[in-house]
């Protein structure tokens, strides 16, 4: 109990006497050599050596005392610091914000949180509404002034949704439905008021394999019938759905006065009956369909039209004429894409009668189509972007479709007769011919071209082969231009990407040494002149070889030291291992 009366001075003076302490001389001496001590010294050191157990427990004694202070100081300390930041917060300005103001920052602060995935494709998403984490649920449990501003006074920020079965990337599975999903959805849709809806709607399957599913199924198809009783306040709209859904569309024929952009897609085999639910739709700008049936009739306003696409299985020329109309009604469309071409094995079921008459469109720029009496009959004096393809897709895990014979031949005649100037030129899985070289020379400014083949197997590699050797060389060709060596063909291309995604057991002899110093004359020109400033070529498969020696896929991959961005894949699954990989 003394001790604890003692003050900090007191205990630092009673332990003084250790720092003047002092070793004997002989003490001292022993600790220099290894003599042994004397009898007397033996015992003089014990004594010593006694003599220092008290004060050592003593002073250990006076340190825990000390410590156990600190420690309850700090514990105190602490405690006033919670104080002090009490205080601060109910003196905080925030708190003296008006609620108009925090809406506004609210507001503005989820302008930007959209996303668009890059890998599922989607076009825009908002909060999940079945998620409490994500949106305006989570932001309204911050404070009750924020949850109460978010209520009422932030319409918007309800309004931006996406309604499906919430997905879990850790547990790599869905995350079953909630048993009120229904009645939050009716939450979320009162207090975005009557404010224009943004929404994504997936529900894939109805099927139900278990009692939880089929409950699942229903909410599902309850959230879809309220979305639908909503469809005027509809403004930008991502849907895919099951085909059992589709009759539900017919409600809201001539009632979507705000639909600006619709992105519809519908999974599995959807039925072949008309669908003319946007047959009326004042406002719409952009409007992109994909998985319909093929002789599916879908009505729509051209007069906005901004952007349209279109991607359903092969259909022969059932849709040409009328899709030509489209072009010819739109007088503000940019973008237009038609890709339902492909199928080898099939007649063409819908043939044209007659060679349809040309259609001008002067305000299209970019073009994505396969279907050669569709591009015939094209004019496009604007057009800057063309991609010739099909509608395959890698993960539709099917035999390769292909563009259809006479597509390479009708592009080109659309170029002469548009007499327009491409900047980008991408052709997948076209049927190369002498055409290629033409189509090329009709292009001087070019700046981006890509060339991508979901199948290359020996008799493609026989027949392509010898024509894309025959593009390195054009492309490696030069002449003088105003007293300077310019390259002939596309003398201003920036981006260069070869992709052949499934090579099986053939041999790909364009990929050598001239490809490597075509690629790099076009590296080297001068900075003040445009040149090439990305490749990208990839070849994957089984069992391929190529005509690249080891010393020019170096000389290829120091060309990035001169400023060439090189995307740089050689993958052959039968050796287990990328062959090459620089990016």
């Amino acid at each position: 109990m003394q001790r604890s009366r003692l003050t900090l001075d007191e205990i630092l003076a009673k332990h003084d006497w250790i720092s003047a302490f002092a070793h004997p001389p002989d003490v001292t001496s022993l600790l220099h050599d290894n003599v042994a001590p004397s009898p007397l010294q033996t015992t003089q050191l014990k004594a010593s050596l006694e003599g220092l157990e008290t004060p050592l427990v003593d002073i250990l004694n006076d340190l825990d005392l000390l410590r156990n202070a600190v420690v309850s100081l700090e514990a105190r300390s602490l405690r006033l610091q919670s104080l002090k930041n009490d205080y601060e917060t109910a003196l905080s300005p925030i708190r003296r914000i008006p609620s108009e103001i925090t809406m506004e920052i609210l507001r503005r602060s989820w302008k930007d949180n959209e996303y668009r995935g890059i890998f599922s494709g989607r076009r825009l998403a908002g909060f999940n509404v079945f998620t409490i984490r994500e949106g305006p649920w989570h932001l309204g449990q911050v404070c009750s002034s924020w949850r109460n501003v978010i209520k009422t006074l932030c319409p918007e920020l309800w309004a931006s949704m996406t309604i499906e079965i919430p997905f879990s990337p850790n547990l790599n599975a869905e995350v079953p439905l909630k048993a009120d999903a229904v009645e939050i959805l009716r939450v979320v849709l009162e207090r975005s008021c009557n404010h224009p809806l943004d929404f994504n709607f997936t529900c894939y399957d109805p099927v139900s394999h278990s009692e939880v599913e089929e409950g699942e199924s229903q909410s599902m198809k309850q959230c879809f019938d309220i979305m639908i009783a909503q469809s005027r306040r509809w403004r930008v709209v991502e849907m895919t759905i099951h085909p059992s859904y589709l009759p539900g569309l017919s409600l809201i024929r001539g009632k979507l006065d705000l639909l600006r952009d619709m992105y519809f897609g519908c999974c599995r085999d959807p039925p072949s009956g008309d669908v003319r639910a946007f047959e009326i739709a004042p406002k719409l700008e952009n409007l992109h369909l994909k998985g319909m049936h093929r002789e599916a009739s879908i009505p729509f306003p051209a007069s906005n039209l901004v952007s349209f696409s279109d991607a359903r299985p092969f259909a022969g020329d059932q849709l040409t004429l009328t899709y030509l109309d489209v072009v010819k009604s739109a007088p503000k469309l940019l973008s237009f894409s038609y890709n339902d071409h492909g199928v080898q094995s099939l007649l063409n079921i819908h043939p044209v009668p007659d060679p349809p008459s040309p259609v001008m469109a002067s305000s299209v720029e970019v073009l994505s189509a396969s279907s050669p009496s569709f591009l015939r009959s094209l004019v496009l004096p604007s057009l800057k972007k063309v991609t010739l393809k099909t509608m395959y897709d890698l993960d539709m895990e099917e035999p390769v479709i292909k563009c259809p014979a006479g597509a390479l031949g009708a592009l080109h005649q659309m170029l002469l007769q548009s007499q327009c100037s491409l900047t980008r030129l991408c052709l997948v899985d076209a049927d190369l011919d002498d055409n290629l070289a033409n189509i090329i020379r009709l292009m001087p400014r070019l700046q981006e071209f890509a060339i991508e083949f979901y199948e290359w197997v020996p008799d493609i590699a026989d027949n392509y082969g010898p024509i894309m050797q025959s593009l390195v060389t054009h492309l490696s060709e030069v002449s003088v231009v105003d007293g300077s060596l310019q390259h002939s063909m596309v003398p201003f291309l920036q981006k260069f990407s070869v992709h052949l995604h499934t090579i099986r057991y053939a041999h790909v002899s364009f990929i050598n040494s001239a490809f490597v110093d075509m690629v790099a004359s076009r590296v080297r020109r001068p900075h003040d002149i445009p040149h090439l400033t990305e490749l990208s070529l990839w070849m994957m498969g089984r069992g391929w070889s190529y005509a690249l020696s080891t010393e020019s896929e170096e000389t290829l991959k120091r060309l990035e030291d001169e400023g060439l961005r090189l995307s740089f894949c050689l993958d052959d699954g039968d050796t287990d291992e990328v062959v090459s990989d620089s990016d």
